[in-house]
């Protein structure tokens, strides 16, 4: 019975490991797939962007392949990206370097019980070299080049393998990896196979929706190619929603729930991301503006601004709110509230608070919406009702009416990006605009009539 007991086992082992670490495996072509930050899973101190899967193509398309016999391999092809301890110059796509290029045998061993793999032969890694336990290499051979390392198994699927390695005592590497060959499936939230873009969700594969953008400014929460995923913290909930106001509109909303911190709030971005691009402040403009919907006037809004690489480099200012209902706050950072701007900081991520009393705890549920952060000028200030103005078809494919209740003195035509592809002054009541030639996709108007702005957004398809 014993025999028998043990040779179950030895099944089952053997039949987990065939479906969870045995076979090929690639860095997750996704953002957040490599990083590093204080702690085991915090990645704040850097992480790749999405933008990274295309630049460090030579990087994301390197194979780690845990064979049945125990056998393991870096395969790296033609190019990998080499980092400046590496090639002595900049970090770039370049030929392999030894011992890190796959030349030396190496051998894999999985602990089931400890949640590690260990990788035995100098030169064999997994996600990026330069890591190892208890620190980071600076040049590439013997004797900097440990005979083995031992990565935390975080998390383990059939698809997509999440590891962990301490660099020393207040430092640690995440690294993601997706699974290849296998079936391609929308349903598990990673791209592990032939799919065409990430996964789109539902029963099918067929068609996978594309990669999303990483969020930036303007931030008007409208269309499906850009990642509008926020990272709340101190018991903000967030929701992409429909304007309550405006069924043509999209906003955020933030539920703010009983017993959060006064302190609470929501990041703009998917975790530590931020934006794509840092916020072009100047020496003589250093404004930000964000539209909010509030509850009561005097509620303190407060929109922070930081480096996503460096937490200590930030600049917040706090704006009371004047009404019920929807207003554009300006937040000028040139007199801010607390730690003064510094023109040598970058800052590429934002947050917003609601109701800031950071000694006081939320003591009723309330409801606030955002909508269109934006630097250097108002975006979508509506100061005309519905009835004044009329935009028609919408969507629309190939000509777009705009109709007013007094002449219309100027009218553009924005991407949700804030780049202006059209214009016109027509200095009447109508005008039509062309937009066979566009692609397809949603749009800003911005009307001016009698020095009123009227911004709406249209679907080209």
């Amino acid at each position: 019975m014993k025999k028998i007991t043990l040779l179950i086992i030895l099944m089952v082992s053997s039949l987990g490991n065939s479906q969870t670490l045995e076979g090929t495996w690639k860095i997750s072509p996704q953002a957040g797939a490599l990083g590093v930050g204080g702690a085991k899973g915090d990645i704040g101190w850097w992480s790749n962007s999405i933008g990274d899967v295309t630049a460090r193509a030579c990087l994301f398309d390197d194979e780690y392949v845990f064979h049945a016999d125990g056998s393991f391999n870096n395969i790296l092809g033609a190019q990998t990206f080499n980092e400046g301890w590496q090639n002595g110059g900049a970090d770039a796509c370049g030929a392999p370097i030894a011992p890190h290029n796959g030349s030396n045998a190496a051998t894999w061993a999985y602990d089931a019980v400890a949640k590690t793999v260990t990788l035995s032969g100098v030169g064999a890694y997994l996600g990026l070299p330069k890591a190892y336990n208890g620190g980071e290499l600076s040049a590439p051979g013997a004797p900097s080049a440990p005979a083995s390392r031992t990565y935390t198994v975080t998390a383990l699927t059939a698809n997509t393998l999440t590891l962990d390695i301490a660099i020393n005592g207040a430092g640690w590497w995440r690294f993601i990896l997706a699974k290849q060959g296998l079936t391609p499936t929308c349903t598990d939230g990673v791209k592990n196979g032939d799919e065409t873009g990430v996964d789109c969700g539902g029963a099918s594969c067929a068609p996978c929706a594309a990669a999303k953008t990483q969020i930036n400014l303007p931030v008007t929460f409208e269309g499906t190619a850009i990642d509008y995923t926020m990272t709340d913290f101190g018991g903000n909930n967030s929701s992409k929603e429909i304007d309550p106001t405006d069924p043509n509109n999209t906003v955020m909303k933030i539920i703010k729930t009983v017993g959060a911190e006064g302190w609470a709030g929501t990041t703009m971005g998917a975790g530590v991301l931020g934006f794509s691009t840092a916020v072009p402040f100047s020496p003589s403009n250093k404004k930000m503006y964000v539209r909010v919907w509030t509850p009561a006037a005097n509620i303190k809004v407060r929109l922070k601004v930081e480096d996503h690489l460096n937490v200590n480099h930030y600049v917040e200012q706090d704006v009371l709110s004047t009404m019920v209902g929807w207003q554009t706050l300006m937040f000028d950072f040139a007199t801010p509230a607390t730690a003064p701007y510094d023109s040598t900081f970058i800052y590429d991520k934002a947050s917003i608070f609601f109701n800031f009393i950071p000694d006081v705890k939320n003591a009723v549920e309330a409801t606030y919406y955002f909508d269109n952060v934006n630097f250097g000028s108002v975006l979508g200030t509506s100061s005309f009702t519905s009835s004044k103005i009329k935009i028609y078809p919408n969507p629309a494919s190939n000509t777009l009416n705009i109709q007013g209740n007094a002449a219309i003195d100027k009218v553009s035509l924005y991407t949700i990006l804030g780049q202006e592809v059209l214009a016109k002054s027509p200095k009447t009541n109508q005008v039509s605009l062309d937009i066979s030639n566009l692609q397809n996709g949603m749009y800003i108007v911005k009307t001016t009539s009698e020095g009123l702005i009227s911004t709406s957004r249209v679907l080209k398809q």
